[in-house]
């Protein structure tokens, strides 16, 4: 080895320690993972069970994808006087599981990588009361149903905004978003006043989106509004939520981050869902949803759900999912499907939200002829696993990580 090389190698090792020390100590990392594999009987990959025209579908043993995503957290200042800088970095990665073998390409069949943090927060600030800042493209205060990934109130993507300014009895945020489009743009002004006590009755939380179009050769975008009034209250050891939801125009489809650019005035849309969590003991948890959507002149879409979880001991559980949709658009027959699952499952550690699951699961759905026809008389999506059926089985594994 070189006298350089020699030189060099305590220099990096003390380069490495400082790193490792002090500022740079201040580096998490994130993520999520949800993955796995199953059959369907009768022989064939495992199909996963949804109907058109719902945002949504009960997940435990009915997902047909690896997901991940990678988050790094790293603070860039912080003061004496409480300020801090925070850097906010997230990667994801999706592939269905149209393939699995021992190598596959991160790039092909399917494999798409995306970019879905990128944001610098501030905090602490004194002239704000204590109040944040942001700017970038982040996930924005988004609620979601983890048993069906339902993301009832999701504004992310490209912005900057004020947050959790103390103002009477709650919060004030207010957030301005851009989502463009080819020759089409929006600018989405969102306002949160959030945490109002009830006192015992639980906290109410209030929100409001504007938006605003722009287009340009010709393109056709229409402005669009969106209120939200949500009451949460602590129940049985978890909480229960209920959110009542109006959208008009470009927010007509109440998925505020992707606008419908062209609807108008005339294309309306209101929501009610209500859901929770409940931790009766260490034995037994759970979660259920509620949710009826109409569209005027469209269709309505009604969910029904439950996850009872029995924890037989601090690293085994069993847990089922059962699960029922019906879709009903204006001018067709009404859709529905029942979807049950039974999983056993080791897990670290009791309650609902314990992860990492390792999970074994038999799903069987059972859809109606409207549905089938609906799914272009192939039931289970465009996989052809059952023909002219209505009814279907899968088994397999899945896991399900977060840290």
């Amino acid at each position: 080895m070189s006298r350089l090389h020699t030189r060099l190698l305590p220099l990096a090792a003390a380069a490495a320690a400082a790193l490792f020390s002090t500022g740079a100590s201040a580096l998490e990392f994130h993520g999520y993972i949800r993955s796995g594999s199953g059959v369907t009987s009768g022989g064939g990959d495992q199909t996963c069970f949804s109907l058109p025209g719902a945002y949504t579908k009960y997940r435990l043993g009915n997902e047909c994808e690896t997901y991940g995503e990678a988050q790094l957290d790293q603070n860039l200042y912080d003061g004496k006087d409480g300020v801090k800088f925070d850097y906010h970095l997230m990667f994801a990665y999706s592939k269905a599981y149209s393939t699995q073998q021992d190598y596959e390409s991160l790039k092909n069949d399917g494999a798409d990588w995306a970019l879905r943090q990128n944001w610098i927060g501030v905090k602490g600030l004194p002239m704000l009361n204590g109040a944040s800042v942001w700017a970038g493209k982040r996930y924005y205060k988004r609620e979601d149903v983890h048993m069906s990934d339902f993301y009832y109130h999701d504004t992310s993507g490209y912005g900057a905004g004020i947050e959790d300014v103390q103002a009477g009895p709650g919060k004030f945020s207010y957030a301005l978003m851009r989502n463009t489009d080819t020759d089409r743009g929006m600018t989405r002004h969102d306002f949160r006043y959030e945490g109002i006590s009830l006192g015992g009755a639980g906290t109410l939380d209030f929100a409001i989106e504007l938006n605003r179009a722009d287009s340009t050769n010709g393109a056709t975008a229409e402005n669009g509004s969106f209120l939200q009034v949500e009451h949460m209250i602590p129940m049985f050891g978890g909480f229960n939520k209920l959110a009542v939801q109006y959208g008009k125009g470009s927010a007509s489809n109440l998925v505020l981050g992707y606008p419908s650019y062209t609807a108008d005035n005339d294309n309306k849309t209101w929501r009610i869902l209500d859901w929770g969590v409940v931790e009766f003991s260490p034995s037994f948890s759970g979660m259920y949803e509620i949710m009826h959507q109409d569209t005027k002149d469209n269709y309505s879409w009604t969910s029904i759900g439950v996850r009872p979880v029995w924890h037989l001991t601090d690293y085994f559980k069993l847990q089922a999912e059962l699960g029922y949709d019906r879709v009903k658009p204006d001018n067709l027959k009404t859709m529905n499907l029942t979807k049950f699952t039974i999983a056993p499952t080791l897990v670290a550690g009791r309650g609902f939200w314990a992860r990492p699951e390792l999970r074994l699961y038999v799903t069987h759905a059972k859809w109606n002829d409207a549905a089938r026809d609906q799914w272009g008389g192939v039931a289970g999506g465009s996989t052809g696993r059952f023909g002219s059926d209505t009814n279907g089985t899968t088994y397999g594994f899945q896991i399900e990580a977060w840290w």
